[in-house]
């Protein structure tokens, strides 16, 4: 049974905000600036997916959305890292929840009737898909015990007569 699209968007602009909000909340957290820069940009990234879709809402339906708490489209509830959270424990939480809100846009893009909807949920369903790549990567990097290369592959290393 296909999702109604008012819902889809009033829960996917309510997980949105909420993403935003997570990622400042693991900025906040993180003691590295590299790390803390990331997250912060990852926050960046997921408002201006809230500022399209409630934009995209305003316009539709001629008013402001119901921003959800709850709701039986609910994409996913991420655990909360604690203060002391490595790196690696946070990504592990933010690879599920990239995943979810990739599969949910997905299952939007499939069941909307519109044109112009299927494409903006399919995008969305793109970058969320990226967004878990990205981050599927770090964790391996931050989990890694050793990355193998020869001298050979390292930059600049070349012997200089």
């Amino acid at each position: 049974m296909p999702y109604e699209t008012k819902s889809i968007l009033e829960t996917a602009i309510s997980e949105e905000i909420k993403a935003s909000r997570f990622y400042s909340s693991l900025a906040l957290q993180m003691e590295e600036k590299g790390v803390r820069l990331k997250f912060e940009d990852m926050a960046a990234v997921e408002m201006s997916h809230y500022e399209l879709l409630f934009s995209y809402y305003e316009k539709k339906y001629h008013q402001r959305p119901v921003v959800q708490e709850t709701g039986k489209l609910k994409i996913v509830r991420p655990e909360t890292p604690p203060k002391t959270a490595s790196f690696a424990d946070a990504i592990k939480i933010i690879m599920d929840t990239e995943f979810k809100a990739y599969a949910f846009y997905q299952k939007a893009a499939a069941s909307a009737t519109d044109g112009k909807e299927q494409e903006m949920f399919a995008m969305l369903a793109r970058v969320e898909q990226s967004h878990y790549e990205y981050f599927r990567t770090e964790y391996h990097y931050a989990t890694e015990a050793t990355i193998r290369f020869a001298s050979e592959d390292i930059p600049w290393m070349m012997e200089v007569s």
